[in-house]
């Protein structure tokens, strides 16, 4: 009989010392268990209950494991039995401060010069007529002027024409304007409305900077490809402007 009560102490004794060290020593202890009612596989598998441990302040992990100390055995200091008890929930995570400006950077240097002005001003000397068939002149004054190296000229303008009652087999009528004598720019001699007036712009082209100082001369012309006798073009109030940009 005492070697059985033995061998059965020696093999929970894990199991009576965590539970009298549980329930403090009170009489509880001593009329609530009675040898072999907890055993280490009850320990170990956490079937302690609240019936057998009244603080209900062990767990069986802790058992298991060895980490039951002296402030875990205060009451209501470990988790539940079968769960544990959940952490608290951490903190948010702060947010850096803006850092200050930097400082300003330099002015930049100042841009070039672009001012630009009007250097020639050609215009028609009269009101011409552009038979059909042909390439009719159309006389300007003032078509001269003097271009500087690094200079770049632009060459625009309007001119009022008179249009044919009937344009036949023909397209692209157009006044020309030459820049030393070779093409230059153009404004289109339309043939609508038939026998109306109307103000058409001149493209405007650039004549590039030189390397040194050039003198330019502008002249005007009308072709008239209208094939019948009566198909004409009237031009008049031809302008034409050199703005110098530098």
């Amino acid at each position: 009989m005492h070697r059985r009560f033995i061998a059965h102490v020696k093999h929970n004794v894990v199991g009576y010392i965590a539970l009298f060290a549980a329930l403090g020593g009170t009489s509880y202890a001593a009329v609530s268990l009675t040898p072999g009612s907890v055993t280490n596989r009850a320990l170990a598998r956490g079937a302690v209950t609240h019936t057998k441990l009244a603080a209900n302040s062990v767990d069986g992990a802790n058992i298991v494991n060895g980490t039951v100390t002296k402030a875990d055995l205060a009451a209501g200091t470990l988790a539940d039995l079968a769960n544990g008890s959940k952490g608290a929930a951490g903190g948010k995570a702060g947010r850096d401060a803006t850092g200050p400006a930097g400082p300003v950077g330099p002015a930049g240097r100042a841009g070039a010069d672009g001012s630009a002005s009007i250097i020639a001003r050609a215009r028609a000397t009269a009101s011409v007529t552009a038979p059909h068939g042909a390439t009719t002149s159309v006389p300007v004054d003032s078509g001269t002027w003097n271009q500087d190296p690094g200079d770049v000229d632009l060459v625009t303008g309007s001119v009022t024409i008179k249009t044919p009652s009937a344009c036949t087999g023909s397209f692209g009528n157009s006044l020309i304007l030459q820049v030393d004598g070779a093409p230059a720019t153009f404004a289109v001699a339309p043939t609508a409305p038939p026998s109306g007036t109307v103000s058409m712009p001149i493209a405007v082209m650039a004549v590039m900077e030189p390397s040194s100082s050039t003198t330019h001369h502008l002249t005007a012309s009308l072709a008239n490809s209208c094939t019948k006798a009566g198909e004409d073009f009237g031009i008049s109030d031809l302008k034409v402007d050199i703005v110098k940009f530098h």
